[in-house]
């Protein structure tokens, strides 16, 4: 069986003493995990990173949610985190994010520069995709995912994850049917090459999230809401092990 990955994206969520709090109240749920075919991340915000890493370490991987598109390690851009500074402890790292993208107006060409820059401090790039719903009900939905491939990410690239994420069912509670998201999983390895690393998200819990993992199209489950509760996180596990 192929290894299966799970991100846990906690957004703007948790000051440092709550991420400190939550951390230990779920590594005991984290470290019982009995399948080992599935890889667990775990993505706080910039201030939690360093203390998230000091505790749940030894057992999941650390990523950051965002690095700056500036052509630097350091230098004079206030405000911004460049990926040398979170090298030491992010693992990885989710470029593109549809809320970045809508409310901070990135584009694929600013995605693709910060996956270039990952990738030279030896960070995964997670690079996300995403229709909103008119471009969905337009029946225009594959060209615009096809732009968005083309144009973040080089298919030569060994490590190459690629997130789906469909802006209308981000939060909504409305998760994707596993046929679409099936649909733009061969989308994405057609370009990209079976390699590719293809993560769905969007509206991911416990109702749902064996049915995405035990798909052979789908590598994993990028969670957003769902990973910011101590119980969801407990169920999700444990539906995991009772279906491995």
């Amino acid at each position: 069986m192929n290894k299966k990955y799970i991100i846990f994206n906690w957004k703007m969520n948790f000051t440092v003493s709550e991420s400190i709090e939550f951390s230990n109240n779920i590594i005991k749920s984290l470290a019982n995990l009995k399948n080992k075919n599935i890889e667990i991340i775990v993505c706080p915000t910039f201030m939690s990173l360093p203390y998230c890493y000091q505790i749940l370490s030894s057992i999941v991987k650390l990523g950051a949610q965002n690095i700056s598109h500036t052509d630097h390690e350091y230098g004079s851009y206030t405000g911004e985190i460049s990926a040398k500074m979170i090298s030491d402890y992010a693992e990885y790292v989710i470029l593109g994010h549809s809320e970045r993208r809508i409310f901070l107006n990135e584009g694929n060409s600013i995605i693709n520069t910060k996956r270039l820059f990952s990738i030279k401090n030896n960070i995964k790039p997670i690079v996300c995709i995403g229709e909103s719903i008119d471009i969905r009900n337009s029946g225009k939905h594959i060209h615009f995912l096809e732009n968005q491939i083309k144009e973040c990410i080089d298919s030569d690239y060994e490590d190459k994850i690629v997130a789906y994420e469909p802006v209308w069912a981000i939060g909504s509670g409305e998760n994707c049917d596993l046929g679409k998201v099936e649909e733009i999983s061969k989308l994405t390895k057609s370009i990209l090459g079976n390699d590719t690393l293809f993560i769905y998200g969007g509206s991911v819990n416990k109702d749902n999230i064996h049915s995405y993992l035990s798909s052979s199209s789908i590598d994993g489950v990028l969670i957003g809401s769902a990973s910011l509760d101590k119980n969801s996180i407990e169920e999700m596990l444990n539906i995991i092990d009772a279906n491995s």
